[in-house]
């Protein structure tokens, strides 16, 4: 069986020489170089970068250095610089910030990917990405969400992010989750993520006005026992993606496989968080990624192991077509792998399009339900 590098390399994915030629619909444009265009030509950009934001429901993609046919030409550092300075000008014109994701080589010079991003003007605007977090028991979802969500300290290996997490006693308790639990993680337009003070967790409606972009996380439960609330989680809260997680020291279990048939069966995209690298020795580790790696095989779907930064926005990119699966290593405790892991969050575009059901009938979808002495239901 091939080693997790030989696997990495024959996917061959995150090295792709050119661009599949520009999508007239979509929130991606081409432009080769942007250097000092004129006052018509600079209102026609803002009206084209106007359309790929709402495609993109405030979110653009600008691959500058590019041609029209997806050819990587590039530029020279001074055009370069003069382009990227003129991308910020149509940004600032709709209230909109640039951030440059990553620069790669073209066959004459560089070119550069940019992340445009509105900043909204209330607090119905702001992008909204649902993630259910689904994997077998003692994986480590309600800590890795606790990290994710909380003021920007690590978990302290003895069960400190997750408590926040946890709604009733037995939880804290037992230490196992069994109800949905919410969370969420806000992302500024530059990218910044808006939950970590350093000092103390910001409450909901603190992360909201600030972000641009907002990911709700639905922890759900891992023991079998509680399958039927994870079925729920999974079904009624419409997420965007599942993140399926899986212990490196325990391997791919039962209830692993019936987390990732359940998101299958709903045609929900899964990328793969592998927890507890810290802790598992290398052999076990690489037992682990095998398995899954086979798992996914088996569903026609292409794993990828992400290794570095460089790789995260073409694996966000790929996400949209339900065939890719990316794969982190995180560990909770020593932070490896956690910038990855926010940079694809930050990156990867919602799957729900909101605005076409603007027109439809009004639904409200109840949660829980709780009797009350002397109350009712």
């Amino acid at each position: 069986m091939k080693g997790v590098d030989d696997i990495s390399q024959d996917l061959g994915l995150m090295r792709v020489e050119d661009l599949t030629p520009e999508d007239d619909e979509g929130n991606m444009e081409y432009k080769w170089c942007l250097v000092n265009p004129s006052r018509e030509r600079f209102m026609q950009l803002v009206t084209q970068m106007n359309f790929r934001l709402l495609e993109g429901q405030g979110e653009a993609i600008y691959q500058v250095g590019v041609e029209d046919d997806g050819r990587l030409r590039g530029l020279d550092p001074d055009a370069l610089e003069a382009s990227l300075h003129s991308l910020k000008r149509m940004a600032s014109e709709l209230k909109a910030e640039t951030t440059v994701i990553c620069e790669t080589a073209g066959r004459e010079g560089k070119c550069a990917e940019v992340l445009v991003r509105q900043t909204p003007e209330s607090i119905e605007d702001y992008h909204d990405l649902r993630v259910a977090v689904a994997g077998n028991v003692d994986s480590g979802k309600s800590t890795l969400v606790g990290v994710l969500t909380g003021c920007g300290t690590l978990d302290n290996g003895r069960g400190c992010a997750r408590s926040q997490m946890f709604t009733h006693k037995h939880e804290l308790e037992s230490g196992r989750t069994s109800c949905v639990s919410q969370q969420i993680m806000g992302f500024s337009p530059c990218g910044e993520v808006i939950n970590y003070t350093g000092v103390r967790t910001l409450s909901w409606k603190d992360v909201i006005d600030k972000a641009s972009k907002v990911v709700t996380f639905f922890d759900l439960a891992g023991h079998e026992r509680y399958l039927k609330t994870t079925l729920f989680g999974l079904t009624a809260h419409a997420p965007d993606y599942c993140m399926l997680l899986v212990g490196a020291n325990m391997g791919v279990l039962r209830m692993t496989k019936e987390h990732l048939s359940i998101a299958l069966a709903l045609k929900v995209p899964v990328f793969v968080v592998v927890t507890k690298v810290d802790i598992a020795p290398d052999h076990v580790r690489e037992q682990t990624i095998q398995q899954i790696v086979k798992l996914f095989k088996a569903s026609r779907k292409m794993p990828v192991i992400i290794k570095s930064e460089a790789q995260v926005p073409m694996a966000a990119k790929n996400m949209a077509n339900d065939r890719v699966v990316p794969i982190f290593y995180v560990s909770n405790v020593t932070g490896e792998g956690l910038g990855n892991l926010r940079s694809f969050l930050n990156l990867i575009p919602g799957r729900q399009h909101w605005a076409e059901c603007k027109n439809e009938p009004t639904e409200f979808r109840i949660d829980e339900t709780f009797t009350v002495q002397g109350v009712g239901t």
